[in-house]
């Protein structure tokens, strides 16, 4: 029959380019560990973890953009109105992008094991970098200010 000669050679296709991934992700140190089953009490309902997972990940990325269209534009007057000099401006701009180079290794080595609770951690700092970076007027502090923006990093 060719049909079943045409699902049979699919089926090696598929089970050739399959091996060949597993082979190249063991060869790039991409090695996937056997975890092992959790405990009933501790199995979590699916939905409602991805649910959370989607409305951290939409929360992040508005505040990441906030941090891109809002924050940077304005940091010039923000950071002069606080008595910074003009170079300290340029530091406190590019001080999340600093932070980003490092945080970066870190996150994506620790995503590599469980992605919820480094996305839970990650929208902790980053709440907690923008609440500072807002602070930083009222407490008329450029330390609190470069803090903040080191945190939303």
């Amino acid at each position: 029959d060719p049909v079943i000669e045409s699902i049979k050679a699919a089926v090696d296709r598929l089970t050739h380019s399959t091996n060949f991934l597993k082979f190249l992700g063991q060869h790039a140190l991409i090695i996937q560990d056997e975890l092992p089953a959790p405990p009933s009490e501790e199995i979590i309902d699916e939905e409602r973890y991805h649910f959370m997972s989607l409305v951290l990940n939409l929360a992040n990325t508005f505040l990441y953009m906030v941090n891109t269209y809002i924050i940077v534009p304005t940091a010039d007057d923000y950071s002069m109105s606080l008595g910074a000099a003009p170079t300290v401006c340029g530091i406190i701009i590019g001080s999340m992008a600093v932070a980003q180079v490092f945080s970066s290794v870190y996150f994506s080595a620790w995503s590599n094991r469980s992605y919820f609770r480094p996305l839970i951690f990650s929208s902790i700092v980053l709440l907690l970098g923008n609440t500072l970076y807002a602070l930083a007027y009222d407490l008329d502090s450029i330390s609190i200010l470069l803090i903040g923006r080191l945190f939303c990093g």
